[in-house]
């Protein structure tokens, strides 16, 4: 049986956005970004959404459509290393804090004065990373975002080789800090997400190996109020949105008009 064609991302696109521009910037440590930028005209303020690790600002185009059609205007990227950014090590959050500063300043220069922000995985722990840099947002969605990226190790080599798993995302350790050139234990959300000065939700599907839900619960916990929490009943590790749509839509909707 043949493979069906898989979709240029401009013809992705095309499937949820009426009209958008291509559009590069630098981050703040001058990797080169690209992404889309979807205007919209009564827009009062602009919302960011950072994608998951290993995938592109594909990912994000479905939340792109819904928030547009609410009278935001949109910028979603490729992080360093993915898509058609400049190809850099990837640090599951930590150096990609650039990228959505970068990000933040080019809708500056757009006029933008506040905004929201989205992540998924590792997008999320970016904003977290970032929470004391983050002038003028208004709000902060974290979707699936570990408390650790020793305990994110741990879960994933423990979900594909057994009961020992562990112990081999223990040995990996010292690798991916070489790698990334940051120390394990700076990548922490839970040591950050207090800094966040604005409301956020927080959520993460309840059948989740990944991030478990005491996890998300710990990561809430640490955050300061006003903050929400919503664990998606018999979701896993996936796309929030694309699995709870109705619901997902909902709770986005419900917080954000409340944090305004």
């Amino acid at each position: 049986m043949a493979c069906a064609k898989q979709r240029s991302p401009e013809a992705e696109a095309a499937r949820f956005l009426s009209s958008y521009e291509n559009v590069t910037f630098s981050a703040r440590d001058g990797v080169k970004l690209a992404g889309w930028f979807v205007p919209c005209a009564t827009a009062k303020y602009a919302v960011v959404l950072l994608h998951g690790n290993g995938s592109r600002r594909t990912q994000m185009l479905a939340r792109a459509r819904l928030l547009h059609d609410h009278d935001y205007a949109v910028l979603l990227y490729d992080a360093r290393g993915h898509g058609d950014s400049e190809d850099k090590h990837i640090s599951f959050g930590w150096f990609e804090t650039s990228d959505l500063l970068g990000a933040l300043d080019w809708l500056r220069n757009r006029g933008f004065t506040q905004f929201g922000c989205l992540g998924a995985s590792q997008g999320g722990a970016t904003i977290v990373f970032a929470a004391s840099q983050l002038k003028g947002v208004r709000w902060v969605v974290l979707e699936s975002v570990y408390p650790t990226l020793q305990a994110a190790i741990d879960h994933r080599f423990s979900a594909y080789a057994g009961g020992l798993g562990w112990l081999a995302g223990r040995t990996m350790a010292p690798i991916a800090e070489l790698w990334m050139e940051v120390g394990l234990s700076k990548l922490a959300p839970t040591k950050y997400v207090a800094e966040l000065r604005c409301p956020v939700l927080i959520m993460s599907g309840d059948q989740d190996r990944f991030t478990l839900p005491l996890e998300t619960k710990e990561l809430y916990d640490q955050a300061k109020e006003p903050k929400s929490m919503w664990l998606v009943p018999g979701a896993a590790h996936v796309d929030l949105y694309g699995f709870a749509k109705q619901n997902y839509e909902q709770h986005l909707l419900s917080f954000i008009a409340t944090a305004n």
